[in-house]
């Protein structure tokens, strides 16, 4: 009997962050306001669904990126490639979803989901990835 390895576990996180859920929508879903703390900048993204464009980091390259769902103001799903300049179909990707509440004191609660890793490694390498750029989020909401 052939035995399968399980596949890695999404990375979860979750951020609590003093600014408006208006704001923080807008940094995820503006594909200007992405560009300011995710990706060195965004290329033919438009914030709807189904729409389709690129992440570029300067060091790293050009991300192929899809919009899956766009339910404005709490919910926002994209799938990206996994390697510079490959194209979403048929290539491997993850899927990251982004779900936000707004919070009594007037801040956001913003939620993280990240899946479709075929390693460890992959899993590993975003884990990483994910703490430097949420921190540019925070530093980027902090800046008004």
């Amino acid at each position: 009997m052939k035995s399968h390895l399980a596949l890695p576990a999404p990375i979860y996180r979750t951020l609590e962050l003093d600014a408006p859920a208006v704001r923080v929508w807008a940094a995820l879903a503006d594909p200007e306001r992405l560009g300011s703390w995710f990706p060195d900048r965004v290329e033919g993204l438009e914030p709807e669904e189904g729409a389709s464009g690129w992440l570029v980091w300067d060091d790293h390259g050009r991300y192929a990126i899809a919009i899956e769902a766009l339910e404005a103001g709490w919910r926002l799903v994209w799938r990206w490639a996994r390697k510079p300049e490959t194209p979403l179909a048929g290539g491997y990707n993850t899927t990251v979803e982004w779900t936000m509440a707004e919070r009594d004191d007037g801040g956001t609660t913003l939620y993280l989901v990240e899946r479709g890793f075929r390693s460890q490694e992959d899993r590993q390498d975003n884990v990483g990835g994910w703490e430097h750029e949420l921190g540019e989020l925070v530093d980027y909401l902090a800046a008004g």
